[in-house]
């Protein structure tokens, strides 16, 4: 019986032991966690998302543009037909009724050209449809551009600045972890720009939620050639202490 007693007095004083070091371990990662990063798993790849339109209402006679090509900038993606631009312009066709210069240079307009070197992810037309000035007939983007948009809440805020390294992983690219910068913190929070009304406010009470103000994160070199699209949901640690 003592032997037995003293058997499970000793287990008792080793899951104690164990206890007592787990959470004195737990503790100091989390103090060096919250001492040396902010971290956000409300994060999100992002990129310049450049919109196409056309300068003239008309037909699109010819539309070479198709999701996920690559494209250089100046290259044709297609082109509305002269006389449809004519026929629904009516004041063009008096102005290059007797000038070839000017005839000339609608025919290039009616050409609708990438505007930068990227990808095409989105592409609205196709020939034979009626468009219109500003109608956003497709949409590109450069992936070797991209940029990662964390939302840090404001109470951390103050401790992010511009130039601070990041790590950041991509919930897409399991066990890799991609290097970045901290290259812009935006001066208003996501609320600023939402469309909903504040209905708690507008009913007379008040309920405090944590708002979040966008920090832009530049994707080292190094990345391009991985699987890596806008809107891929991402998580960022930012070093806001220069010593780690």
């Amino acid at each position: 019986m003592a032997a037995n007693s003293l058997v499970r007095v000793i287990i008792i004083n080793i899951v104690v032991i164990i206890v007592v070091v787990a959470l004195l371990f737990g503790g100091y990662i989390y103090y060096n966690n919250s001492v040396n990063y902010v971290s956000s798993q409300d994060a999100q790849v992002t990129g310049t998302v450049v919109p196409i339109t056309v300068q003239f209402s008309g037909k699109i006679s010819n539309w070479y543009a198709s999701v996920n090509s690559t494209v250089n900038q100046g290259e044709a993606l297609g082109a509305e037909s002269n006389s449809s631009v004519l026929a629904m312009n009516s004041g063009l066709s008096q102005a290059v009724a007797h000038n070839s210069q000017l005839l000339n240079k609608l025919k290039s307009r009616e050409q609708v050209t990438a505007p930068i070197t990227g990808t095409i992810i989105q592409s609205n037309v196709s020939a034979g449809q009626i468009v219109q000035p500003g109608q956003v007939v497709a949409q590109m983007v450069n992936l070797n551009s991209l940029y990662v948009t964390a939302n840090i809440p404001e109470t951390k805020i103050n401790q992010v600045n511009v130039g601070q390294k990041v790590d950041v992983t991509i919930d897409g690219i399991p066990n890799t972890t991609f290097n970045g910068t901290v290259m812009k913190i935006e001066n208003a929070t996501q609320s600023a720009f939402s469309e909903v009304p504040n209905l708690t406010s507008m009913s007379g009470s008040y309920t405090k939620v944590m708002q979040r103000i966008p920090v832009l994160v530049s994707l080292d070199q190094g990345y391009s050639g991985k699987p890596i699209v806008p809107g891929m949901n991402a998580e960022v640690r930012i070093h806001v202490n220069s010593n780690n």
